[in-house]
């Protein structure tokens, strides 16, 4: 399957997913990162439940600003999470998988936005209203790095 496709199917996907009603907790916080290529990045994230998806499926979206060596990089991503709930224990394993924007520019003043899948996982950290999350993602086509993420947001509402 060409790029083209797989990038149309995943923008279809995203739009159909759009409408789905998320549940009143939603946690907002800091974001630290780091990338293969752009180095460290800091930025802010969003999560909350999608229980109309289902038991265990949530949103994790961020905004990330990154600081390379030469000229500017950042990526706005959007991913539906999945947990695997352990019994008894305040570690929540999950994966993800979502859409990466990434936008950079170099100093010459040459630009390039793309767009692109990620897929990656982590561990949630259930510590009350304080949900550390620290996870890996793999950028396909957008950003096309790893990233290293840590969220240490606080749990809003409901």
């Amino acid at each position: 399957m060409n790029t083209s496709r797989i990038r149309s199917a995943l923008i279809t996907a995203a739009l159909l997913a759009a409408p789905v009603a998320v549940s009143g907790q939603v946690t907002i916080g800091p974001v630290l990162a780091f990338e293969n290529d752009a180095n460290f990045g800091i930025g802010a994230s969003l999560g909350t439940a999608l229980n109309d998806l289902g038991e265990g499926f949530g949103l994790l979206a961020d905004f990330l600003i990154f600081f390379p060596e030469a000229g500017d990089y950042f990526e706005l991503n959007g991913n539906v999470t999945y947990d695997f709930p352990l019994e008894d224990s305040s570690v929540v394993p999950f994966l993800l998988g979502g859409l990466n924007i990434a936008r950079s520019s170099t100093d010459l003043g040459g630009s390039n936005t793309n767009l692109g899948l990620n897929l990656g996982g982590g561990l949630d950290f259930d510590l009350g209203n304080f949900r550390p999350t620290a996870g890996v993602r793999a950028q396909l086509e957008g950003g096309d790095g790893l990233v290293f993420f840590i969220t240490l947001p606080f749990q809003t509402g409901g």
